[in-house]
């Protein structure tokens, strides 16, 4: 459905229901000292992991039944589930059926992200399109700060308080959100849907640009702060990813997002080359490396409508970046961890290079 101006009210909406889905992760990570204390002797550190599971394992499903049953009644669906099923988990009860909410949780979660951007790229005008984008690439950073501002120290009032605000945006889109923004809808998924997105580049290039940016990140916000003595860096590397996510949205409008990504991978790599030999002045040097890679974050979600003109496919490729964005975080800060400190930023660089070397083929591949 041709789009003539941007429903901007519509799409703030939508992007409260983004940040209601990064806090499905942070609600869980910034109260794991309080949930210990009610399961004492249990795992619960999987409970945040446990979500990035499902992603890894369901990602692309997750596109398929997007472009199948269309973004609108998914985002409901994703709400619907997020407010009864965190409902009943903040009744906190015994671990393994906790557990078992927290995977179903999981489920929402990954539509949420797959179908949220698929909707928002649909109802921009071309003008915005890119600019959403980049708003909803900071999706993730915002809702963790705000939740990290929000939650206290009761863990049954975060995960109750964050039921009861799915229920109510639920409520509010099924208002506010239009029918049949998409008119070509796929059957259901099967899983050879993996090799139809992974042999095509316009469905997998985004993906994979993000996989790569999302477990670097992740490593590296977590190690090298202490790494440099500067642990007040700890909180602004984040806020840096964010604004770089954001500017990409801009940029984008003047810079094809696939080009974005590829050069700012390289200009990481320079960055982290400098940080090694900048001395005192390291740490700032590193809150610019890290902006640069929220730019690639952001005009990796950019370059799915740029790619993808069809609702469906495009629903297909957010699929495949929720899966490989959960590789990255999943897999990213583990493999850092097995490393020698003095490692740290040459493996950096050479997965910088890597990266940038094989996000410019594919897109070069998808745009021809």
């Amino acid at each position: 459905m041709p789009t003539v101006s941007t429903p901007w009210p519509l799409i703030a909406a939508l992007y409260v229901a983004g940040l209601l889905a990064g806090a499905q992760f942070s609600k869980v990570s910034l109260t794991l000292e309080g949930l210990a204390g009610v399961y004492p002797g249990w795992p619960v550190a999987f409970a945040v992991s446990g979500v990035a599971v499902v992603g890894i394992l369901f990602g692309v499903m997750a596109g398929g039944i997007t472009a199948s049953v269309g973004p609108r009644r998914a985002i409901l669906w994703a709400l619907a589930a997020s407010a009864i099923v965190g409902g009943l988990g903040a009744t906190l009860p015994p671990f393994p059926i906790f557990m078992v909410l927290r995977v179903m949780e999981g489920a929402g979660h990954l539509i949420l992200v797959v179908a949220v951007p698929t909707l928002m790229a649909a109802l921009s005008a071309d003008k915005d399109r890119a600019m959403v984008m980049g708003l909803w690439a900071t999706f993730f950073g915002v809702g963790f700060a705000l939740a990290a501002l929000l939650i206290g120290e009761s863990v049954h009032l975060a995960y109750a308080t964050h039921a009861a605000m799915a229920a109510i945006l639920f409520a509010t889109l099924w208002v506010m959100l239009p029918k049949g923004v998409v008119a070509v809808r796929r059957p259901m998924p099967r899983l050879s849907d993996h090799l139809l997105i992974y042999t095509n580049p316009r469905l997998f290039a985004p993906g994979l640009g993000h996989g790569i940016y999302a477990g670097l990140f992740l490593a590296l916000i977590t190690f090298l702060p202490e790494i440099l003595g500067a642990l007040w860096l700890a909180p602004i590397l984040p806020l840096a990813g964010i604004a770089g996510s954001f500017a990409a949205g801009l940029l984008a409008r003047w810079i094809a997002p696939g080009t974005l990504v590829w050069t700012m991978f390289l200009a990481m790599a320079a960055l982290f080359a400098v940080t090694m030999v900048a001395g005192d002045a390291a740490p700032y040097v590193l809150i610019v490396a890290m902006a640069i890679s929220g730019v690639v974050a952001g005009a990796g979600f950019a370059a799915v409508p740029w790619l993808n003109a069809a609702d469906d496919d495009r629903a297909l490729a957010n699929g495949a970046l929720a899966q490989l964005g959960n590789i990255g975080t999943f897999s990213g800060t583990p493999i850092f961890a097995a490393l020698a400190v003095g490692a740290y930023f040459p493996v950096a660089i050479s997965v910088c290079l890597l990266a940038a070397l094989v996000t410019g083929l594919a897109y070069t591949r998808a745009r021809s």
